[in-house]
């Protein structure tokens, strides 16, 4: 069969050509003459165009197709075959007018007036509905002149008909507009166009929507524009530049990036210099090898051990993260917490069910605690966050849900100045950074250090928010110098 591809190079739609193939396999199969004009059509007897034919074959495989002689339905008096703008081999039933239109004559047979399914108010609803639509499209009037000059639409009219419903329903009610709201719009249709019903269906609609079987003109051209979407998202998604944990990120430092030996030099250098002049400097210079072993699991965990003067010289996170994402990302979470996030988190936890620890928190975000074991107003704002985010999921069986308590802990832990770091570090078991506040209580802290996995990383930061800021940057820029 001729690919899609080959297909969209020679100006012939895929459906049009998978459609002539049937028909002439059909054709050999029952013996009839290549000659003879016959069309497809689904179990309601409604021929199905090009645009969504390939749709339905791959969407229901199980379809039973009718082959019907093209000839016999044009010579019938209760249909009128109109050719396609776009075939000239295989014309089709298309458009019709509907036997219940006219008054049949004593030959027709027994006649059966057709069921009213709903009432003239929403008949004359759903035909405004249409009508006011296509007044306000460009195509619209071209489709109501046609209409009006001729009693029927082409093919090609039609396709132009549904294109432009279908536009303004998605616009209205989104990419997968209710079901009642598409039977509207197909009973709009006919309404306001009765020769296009048919007369073989309980409502006259379903060849435009069938709600039963989601099929018809406007689910198939849903369907299509759902299809196009997601293709489109997702070439976007390639083209577009990833940001998850173990993706190299581009960034253009000012400082020129040393390579090769000269790299090497500078990180056996860095070992050995306490000069913060020359360590800032050639920090610097070895960011990107930095990054490119971040990126790497097997060498992420040794960047410490590389590049020891994390672990006692203040600046060198943020450093990096500047250099990664820009000076003015850097700073926004110190501009903005202050005059506008801080006041809507508290807001926020207000709303929820208090319990004991909550509303301390909220007292000392508020400035309303005099206690000296709560925290200071920032870091009490900042951990009311815990409340407000979400729980991390994890499709992980063993996943062990935490308390609230223990989930403050691996954000912020207190520890007096006149204690052993390594007792504070030999008990965490998280391999999670966090906070390590070091003062003579929660409301007096002077020093600030993010520990990882039982190293100290020293802050810049003399106060809670800009500490709980560097400990973000560190996370951001993938600094998890161990892995989980």
């Amino acid at each position: 069969m001729q690919s899609a591809f080959d297909c969209e190079n020679n100006g012939v739609s895929f459906g049009r050509v998978l459609r002539l193939k049937t028909k002439h396999k059909v054709k050999q199969k029952f013996d009839i003459s290549t000659d003879h004009k016959v069309f497809l059509a689904d179990e309601t007897g409604t021929e199905v165009d090009e645009d969504v034919f390939a749709d339905i074959i791959e969407q229901k495989p199980d379809t039973l197709w009718m082959v019907i002689d093209a000839v016999a339905v044009t010579d019938s008096p209760a249909h009128t075959s109109y050719p396609s703008s776009n075939e000239t081999d295989a014309p089709s039933l298309h458009s019709v007018a509907s036997s219940s239109d006219t008054q049949p004559s004593d030959s027709d047979g027994p006649f059966f007036p057709p069921k009213r399914t709903c009432s003239d108010d929403h008949l004359q609803e759903a035909k405004e509905l249409v009508k006011s639509v296509l007044e306000k499209k460009p195509a619209g009037e071209k489709i109501l002149q046609e209409y009006k000059t001729t009693g029927k639409i082409t093919d090609s009219t039609r396709r132009i008909l549904v294109n432009a419903l279908v536009g303004d329903m998605i616009d209205k009610y989104g990419s997968i507009p209710p079901k009642e709201i598409r039977v509207k719009y197909a009973v709009g249709i006919v309404t306001l166009f009765p020769s296009l019903k048919d007369p073989f269906s309980r409502k006259g609609c379903e060849h435009f929507y069938d709600a039963e079987g989601n099929s018809g003109y406007i689910a198939w051209r849903l369907k299509t524009v759902q299809r196009n979407n997601r293709c489109s998202r997702t070439t976007s998604d390639d083209k577009c530049e990833r940001r998850g944990p173990r993706t190299e990120r581009v960034s253009s430092p000012t400082e020129k990036q040393l390579e090769g030996d000269r790299c090497q030099e500078a990180i056996s250098f860095l070992k050995h210099c306490s000069d913060l002049e020359q360590v800032t400097a050639k920090m610097k210079s070895t960011f990107q090898y930095r990054q490119k072993m971040i990126q790497v699991p097997e060498k992420s965990s040794s960047v410490l051990s590389l590049f020891p003067r994390f672990l006692d010289t203040k600046g060198l996170v943020l450093q990096d993260f500047e250099l990664l994402f820009g000076v003015e990302t850097a700073s926004k979470l110190l501009e903005k917490w202050d005059c506008t996030l801080k006041q809507k988190v508290i807001q926020e936890a207000k709303n929820l069910t208090q319990s004991p620890l909550l509303s301390c928190l909220i007292q000392s975000a508020e400035n309303c605690s005099t206690c000296q074991e709560d925290w200071d107003c920032d870091m009490s704002s900042l951990l009311l966050l815990v409340y407000l985010l979400p729980p991390p999921s994890s499709g992980n069986k063993k996943f062990v849900k935490i308390s609230v308590r223990e989930a403050l802990d691996r954000v912020v832990r207190f520890h007096k100045s006149c204690c052993s770091f390594e007792e504070v570090l030999g008990s965490t078991q998280t391999t999670q950074p966090y906070i390590l506040a070091v003062g003579t209580s929660k409301s007096s802290i002077h020093d600030y250090y993010i520990a990882v996995d039982k190293w100290l990383i020293p802050c810049m930061a003399k106060s809670s928010l800009s500490a709980f800021d560097e400990l973000f940057k560190n996370t951001a820029q993938d600094f998890l110098f161990v892995q989980n």
